[in-house]
C-alpha cells in the first residue's frame, strides 16, 4: 500500500501538528484498546497514559461484566479523570468488549476498568508488556476476531475442508444475524460466495454431514434457510460423487408463523424468561430464549424474538438488541410486536461506524473505524482537595494519602467539555491512526480561568511487514526516558525478529514559565533477551534555554515467567549523579485467581531539573525571574544546579498485596502499604509554606469483595484501612456498591468513614456518603451524575468546629 491511496491530506495534517504550541494539558487515563489473536484465545491490549499497577480482578456470574482494579502509579502528568470508553468488535462488526474506564470511589488514583461483554465469557487479566499497559485473555476466543485488515469481510482463507453449514447467505451492505449459544464452541465464519456477490456465513470444522444435519435443525428457528454443504474433501475422505459447493439435505425454507402448535414446555420456558428479565436476570433470560428461538417455529416463536431483543437492549448491550428487533421485523413484518420493534429501533443507535473498502488488484482489504466520546459535564459544590495550581505544577507527582482524601472549602462551578476521537484504518500490510483529546474548562465563578487543555492530537502510522512506525504530534510518553506528555515525533524500525531501535524528539508540554525546552533521546529494544525476559537501553538528554536541563540513562526491563509478571525501571541522571527513579513491581497469579502484588517506588519529586530552580528562587529578590536566562544573570550555572540537589524531594512508595477468592461470591484481600514523602520547600503560588515531610506512613487495609449476591451484575467492596504516620494513627472504613438495574441502569451508592487522632489530642472525623448514577438513555449516549456530601468534626484541646459540604456533577457523554 502507498501513501497515495490513503486519500488523506497528510502534509497539511503533519504541518498542524507539529505546528502546536506548548500548553498546559490534560491526560485521559486509558489510551488506547486493541485485540490481537494468540493461538485460540483472543487478548485485550489496554494501553495508558502512565504506568500502572494491576491490583484485582472482579468478575461477575453472568460471565459478561466484570471489573478490573488498578492504581496509578506517580506521574507529573496532570491527569483528567473523566470516564473514558472503548469499544472493540468481532469478526461480525458486533461489540465484544465495551471497555469503560472510571474511578473507584475511594482515593483519586485508585481506578478500576468496567468490561461489559456481549456474552458470557471466560477471561484472565495479567499486567502487558510494559508498565503502561494490562491484557485480558479472552479464552477460545480468537477466531470470533477479524482477520488481518478485515472486519466483518470475507475471509481471504482456503476453502473449508469437509461438510460445512451455511447458516445465512448476505447480499451486499447486509448484516449476519447474531449467533445462537448453541454454536459458541463451533468456527463461524464468513465467505465470499463463489463467482457471485454476497458473502455466506458458514459452520466450519463438522465431523460429517450428519453434525451439520443435527445443526441444521438445532438453528432453523432462527436460520429457516440453513443448509449443508460438501466442501473441500478431506484427504483421507472417501472422493463424492457430489460436486463441491452442491448441496446435502439442503432445507426447505420455512416460512416464520406467528400462530402454530403451542407446546406447554415452550409457554413454560417463555414464562421463566420473562421473570428472570423482571429480576434483571439478562443473560439467562437470553440463554432460554435462545434455546426457544432454537426449536422449528410454535406458537411463542414471535414473541420469544420479540423478548430476547428486549433482554439484550436491558442488558446494556443495544447493538445486539437493534439486531434482534431488525430480525423480528424480517421475520413478522405484520406481527403484533411490529410497532414496538420499529419505535424501539427509532431509538437504538445504528451499527458502529465500521467499512471495509473494496480492493484493487493485488491489494488487500482495508478496515475503517472511528471510535470515541464526546462529553459535557457540569461540576459544582466545592472542589477536591488537591488545587488545579498544584496539578499543574512539578509537584503533581506527590502521592496521594488516605488523610487527604477529602473535599477543600473551595467553591466551585465548571463546565467541563471533552472529545476524544480515535480514527483507524487497517489493511494486512499498514495501519494509520488518528487520535484527538482536547478538554475545555468553563470556569463560572472566574472566566479568566478558562482554558483549554489539549492532551492528545498525533498521528500514528504503521509499515507492518517493514516493520517501520512513526508517530508525530501531541502524544504520551510510551518509554525511553520521555518522562512527561510533548509535542514531537517518534520513529521506530525493527531490526530483527526480537530487535527494535527507538528515536524521539520533541518540546514538553507542560509549561515552564517562560522558558524554552526541547529534547531527543533514542532507546534500543529487546523483545526476549531470554526466556520470558525482555527490555531496552536508552539516553535521553533534555535542554532549557540552551543549557542541559536533564540528561538520563536508564534502563526498562520486563519479565513474564509463567504466573509471574515483573516491570522495572532505573533512570539515573549522570549531570547531578543521581537516580531519578528506581521502580519495580511484579504480579504473581495462581490457577485459583489468587493475586500477589509487589511495589518498590522511589523517584526524585520534582524530577532532577535545571528548570526547576525557575520555582525555587529566592524569595528576597524584587523580581522573579521567568527564564534560566535572567536568572543566570545574577547567579552561576553551578551554584544553580546545587540548589536543585538542595530543594530536590524524594518520594518513597512500597505495597504488598494478596486476594484470595473464597468462593463463586466472595473474594478477600489484604494489603500493607509505606509512603514516605520529603520536606519541599516553599513554592510560590503552589505551595507558599512549603511541606514538611510525612515520615514513615504505614497502612494495613482488608478488602472484603462480593459479587452476583442479589443479581448477576452486583459488586460489593467493603474496606477497613488502619493508617499509621510518625504523630497521628488513621482508620478508614468504605463499602461501596455497583448494581445494574430496570433498563440501562447503574447505581454506584458509597460511604465511607475515617477518623483520625494525632500526639497533641486532636481528634477528626469525617462521614462521606456518595451516590453515582448514570443510564444509558439510548445506544450511545449516557447520562451520568454524582453527589458526595461530606460531614466532618474536629475536637481539640484549642478548638471544636464541625462542617458540611458537598460535590455534584451531571452531565452527558455520547460515545461514537
Amino acid at each position: 500500500m502507498n501513501l497515495n491511496s490513503l486519500r488523506i491530506p497528510l502534509a497539511p495534517l503533519v504541518a498542524a501538528l507539529l505546528g502546536l504550541a506548548a500548553g498546559g494539558l490534560k491526560a485521559q487515563i486509558l489510551d488506547e484498546a486493541e485485540l490481537r489473536r494468540s493461538g485460540d484465545d483472543a487478548v485485550l491490549v489496554l494501553r495508558f497514559v502512565t504506568p500502572v499497577q494491576y491490583i484485582r480482578n472482579v468478575a461477575g456470574r453472568s460471565g459478561d461484566l466484570g471489573q478490573v482494579y488498578y492504581d496509578i502509579l506517580p506521574t507529573r502528568d496532570t491527569l483528567n479523570l473523566i470516564v473514558a470508553e472503548r469499544r472493540l468488535l468481532d469478526s461480525r462488526g458486533a461489540p465484544l468488549v465495551i471497555v469503560t474506564d472510571e474511578g473507584t470511589g475511594t482515593l483519586e488514583r485508585s481506578r478500576k476498568l468496567v468490561l461489559r461483554f456481549n456474552r458470557g465469557l471466560s477471561y484472565q487479566v495479567r499486567p502487558g508488556a510494559n508498565a503502561r499497559s494490562l491484557e485480558l485473555v479472552l479464552k477460545g476466543q480468537g477466531a470470533s476476531l477479524p482477520s488481518p485488515g478485515t472486519a466483518a469481510t470475507p475471509l481471504a482463507a482456503p476453502p473449508p475442508q469437509g461438510p460445512v453449514l451455511v447458516l445465512q447467505t448476505l447480499a451486499p451492505g447486509e448484516e449476519a444475524l447474531p449467533i445462537p449459544a448453541a454454536l459458541q464452541n463451533y468456527n463461524v465464519q464468513i465467505r465470499q460466495q463463489p463467482d457471485r456477490p454476497g458473502r455466506e456465513v458458514l459452520v466450519t470444522g463438522l465431523r460429517d454431514a450428519a453434525e451439520g444435519e443435527s445443526l441444521r435443525l438445532l438453528v432453523r428457528g432462527r436460520f429457516p434457510q440453513a443448509r449443508v454443504e460438501q466442501g473441500q474433501v478431506l484427504p483421507s475422505a472417501q472422493a463424492s460423487s457430489q460436486a463441491p459447493g452442491t448441496p446435502l439435505g439442503t432445507a426447505t425454507a420455512t416460512p416464520a408463523v406467528v400462530s402454530g402448535e403451542s407446546r406447554p414446555e415452550s409457554v413454560a420456558a417463555l414464562s421463566q424468561a420473562r421473570q428472570l428479565m423482571e429480576q434483571g436476570e439478562h443473560t439467562p433470560a437470553i440463554a432460554k430464549l435462545e434455546d426457544l428461538l432454537a426449536l422449528p417455529p410454535h406458537a411463542q416463536t414471535a414473541e420469544a424474538q420479540e423478548l430476547i431483543a428486549q433482554a439484550r437492549w436491558r442488558q446494556g448491550d443495544p447493538e445486539r438488541a437493534r439486531a434482534e428487533f431488525e430480525l423480528y421485523l424480517k421475520l413478522y413484518p405484520q406481527g403484533p410486536g411490529a410497532a414496538r420493534a420499529r419505535e424501539a429501533l427509532l431509538t437504538l443507535a445504528p451499527p458502529p461506524v465500521q467499512t471495509a473498502q473494496a480492493a484493487g488488484p493485488g491489494e488487500k482489504g482495508a478496515t475503517t473505524t472511528l471510535s470515541g466520546s464526546i462529553s459535557s459535564f457540569y461540576y459544582g459544590g466545592q472542589s477536591k482537595i488537591r488545587t488545579q495550581d498544584f496539578q499543574d505544577s512539578p509537584l503533581s507527582g506527590l502521592p496521594e494519602l488516605v488523610n487527604d482524601a477529602t473535599l477543600s472549602g473551595t467553591d466551585q462551578r465548571q463546565i467541563i467539555s471533552s472529545v476524544d476521537i480515535n480514527w483507524r484504518r487497517r489493511d494486512a500490510d499498514s495501519e494509520l491512526r488518528l487520535v484527538l483529546r482536547d478538554t475545555y474548562t468553563a470556569d463560572q465563578l472566574r472566566s479568566d480561568r478558562s482554558k483549554n487543555k489539549l492532551s492528545a492530537l498525533y498521528a500514528d502510522y504503521k509499515l507492518i511487514r517493514q516493520g517501520l512506525q512513526f508517530k508525530v504530534g501531541r502524544q504520551s510518553p510510551s518509554g525511553g526516558g520521555v518522562m512527561g506528555r510533548f509535542d514531537g515525533l517518534q520513529l521506530g524500525y525493527r531490526l530483527a525478529p526480537k530487535w527494535r531501535i527507538n528515536a524521539v524528539a520533541g518540546r514538553p508540554t507542560d509549561p515552564l514559565l517562560d522558558a524554552k525546552r526541547s529534547f531527543w533521546g533514542g532507546s534500543i529494544e529487546a523483545d526476549e533477551l531470554g526466556k520470558g525476559l525482555g527490555g531496552s537501553l536508552y539516553a535521553i538528554e533534555q535542554r532549557v534555554d540552551g543549557e542541559l536541563d536533564r540528561r538520563g540513562l536508564g534502563t526498562e526491563l520486563r519479565l513474564l515467567a509463567g504466573p509471574v509478571t515483573a516491570m522495572g525501571t532505573l533512570d539515573y541522571d549522570p549531570t547531578y549523579r543521581k537516580l531519578n527513579i528506581a521502580s519495580l513491581q511484579a504480579t504473581w497469579q495462581g490457577a485459583d485467581n489468587t493475586i500477589v502484588n509487589a511495589l518498590y517506588d522511589r523517584r526524585a519529586t520534582p524530577m532532577l531539573m535545571l528548570g526547576n530552580s525557575l520555582f525555587f528562587q529566592n524569595p528576597v529578590l524584587q523580581v522573579q525571574a521567568r527564564t534560566l536566562y535572567e536568572l543566570l544573570q545574577t547567579q552561576s550555572l553551578d551554584l544553580l544546579r546545587q540548589q536543585v540537589r538542595d530543594t530536590t524531594a524524594f518520594s518513597t512508595q512500597g505495597m504488598l498485596s494478596v486476594t484470595h477468592p473464597l468462593n463463586a461470591n466472595w473474594q478477600l484481600g489484604a494489603d500493607v502499604r509505606l509512603t514516605n514523602v520529603g520536606a519541599l520547600p516553599p513554592v510560590a503560588d503552589i505551595l507558599p509554606n512549603g511541606q514538611p515531610g510525612t515520615g514513615n506512613v504505614w497502612s494495613l487495609g482488608s478488602q472484603l469483595i462480593g459479587t452476583n449476591l442479589y443479581s448477576a451484575r452486583d459488586t460489593h467492596v467493603l474496606l477497613l484501612t488502619l493508617l499509621k504516620g510518625p504523630t497521628y494513627s488513621g482508620q478508614l472504613l468504605s463499602y461501596n456498591n455497583s448494581s445494574a438495574l430496570g433498563e440501562g441502569w447503574l447505581l454506584e451508592p458509597s460511604i465511607r468513614f475515617y477518623a483520625q487522632q494525632d500526639d497533641s489530642g486532636n481528634r477528626t472525623q469525617r462521614w462521606a456518603p456518595g451516590l453515582r448514577a448514570s443510564k444509558r438513555a439510548t445506544g450511545k449516549l449516557v447520562v451520568e451524575g454524582e453527589l458526595s456530601m461530606e460531614f466532618s468534626k474536629s475536637d481539640g484541646t484549642m478548638r471544636s468546629e464541625s462542617s458540611k459540604r458537598s460535590f455534584y456533577y451531571l452531565g452527558l457523554r455520547y460515545d461514537l
